[in-house]
C-alpha cells in the first residue's frame, strides 16, 4: 500500500510539473519570450501612443526585436515613456541616433515600434538607454500624431465631397461644362470676326486712308485755317459773324451767302 501511495505521488508531481511547464511555455511563447535568452530595457518618450499597447511587437528592418513591456506617464510632462525588452542578439543592430516611431500593420490596423537603424559607425545603445522618436513624414502619421486636429481636415473633405455631389446631382456638372464650351466657342468666333475686320481694314487701305484724313482735318482746324478753323481759333472772326447774322430778316441774304462760302471751301 505504501509503495502504491508513493508511486501515485510521484505521478501526481510529475504531472504537476508537467503542466506548469508546458503552461509556462505557452505563455512565453505566446508573447514571443524565452527562459533562455538575455534583454535589454529601451526607451522612448512619445506625444502618445496611438493604440500601442504593451505586449506590442518591437521591429528593426522588419524583424521582430523584442516587445513593449511598459506604457507608464512621465512625471511632470505630457509625454508616454514606452519600454521596450529588446533581445540582446540584436543589440550590436541598435546604434546611437537610432529612432523610433509606432507604425500599423495588418488588416485589423495592429500598432508597433519601428526602430529606424542608426549610423553604423556609432557604438550601440546600451542597457536603458533613451531612443529619439522621429518625426511623422507620410500623411497618415501626420493626421495621427496631429491627433483631434485631423478631424478639421476630415470635415474639409467631407465639405468637398458635399460640394461635388451638389453639382453632379441632376448632371449639373455636365451642363455647366457644356456651357462654359459653348460660352469659349463664341468668345473665339468673336475675337476670330474682330481680327477679320480689322485685317479687311488694313488689307484695303481704308482704315489707313479715314484716320490720315482725320488727321489733316483736324490739324487745319488747330492751325486756324478755314473759316471753321477761323471760327474756332480766332474770337474776332466769331464775335463779327455773330454781329452780322444777329436776328434781323434782313440779312438772311447774308446768312446765305456765308453757307455757301463754307460749303465751298470744304469741298
Amino acid at each position: 500500500m505504501e509503495s502504491n501511495a508513493s508511486t501515485q505521488l510521484k505521478v501526481g508531481i510529475f504531472l504537476a510539473v508537467g503542466i506548469v511547464f508546458i503552461l509556462g511555455s505557452i505563455f512565453f511563447i505566446g508573447a514571443d519570450k524565452s527562459i533562455f535568452r538575455s534583454y535589454t530595457k529601451l526607451h522612448a518618450h512619445f506625444d502618445q501612443v496611438q493604440g500601442l499597447a504593451e505586449g506590442s511587437v518591437v521591429s528593426l528592418s522588419g524583424i521582430t526585436v523584442g516587445n513593449v513591456q511598459a506604457i507608464t506617464f512621465v512625471p511632470e510632462k505630457n509625454t508616454l515613456d514606452v519600454t521596450m525588452k529588446i533581445d540582446e542578439k540584436y543589440l550590436n543592430r541598435i546604434r546611437e541616433g537610432s529612432q523610433v516611431e509606432i507604425r500599423t500593420q495588418g488588416a485589423l490596423g495592429d500598432k508597433f515600434v519601428f526602430i529606424i537603424p542608426g549610423d553604423p559607425k556609432n557604438p550601440a545603445v546600451k542597457d536603458g538607454d533613451y531612443l529619439e522618436v522621429a518625426r511623422a513624414t507620410d500623411l497618415i502619421g501626420v493626421i495621427s500624431e496631429r491627433g483631434g486636429e485631423a478631424g478639421k481636415i476630415f470635415d474639409i473633405i467631407n465639405e468637398l465631397y458635399k460640394i461635388t455631389h451638389a453639382m453632379n446631382e441632376n448632371n449639373r456638372l455636365g451642363k455647366i461644362m457644356v456651357n462654359f464650351e459653348t460660352a469659349s466657342t463664341n468668345l473665339a468666333q468673336t475675337s476670330k470676326d474682330a481680327q477679320k475686320v480689322v485685317s479687311d481694314l488694313s488689307s484695303n487701305g481704308k482704315l489707313t486712308s479715314a484716320v490720315t484724313k482725320l488727321d489733316s482735318v483736324m490739324g487745319k482746324l488747330d492751325r486756324g485755317e478755314g473759316t471753321l478753323g477761323a471760327l474756332i481759333n480766332d474770337p474776332s472772326v466769331h464775335n463779327q459773324l455773330k454781329a452780322m447774322l444777329g436776328g434781323s430778316p434782313r440779312k438772311n441774304h447774308v446768312k446765305s451767302l456765308l453757307r455757301t462760302s463754307i460749303e465751298k471751301e470744304e469741298d
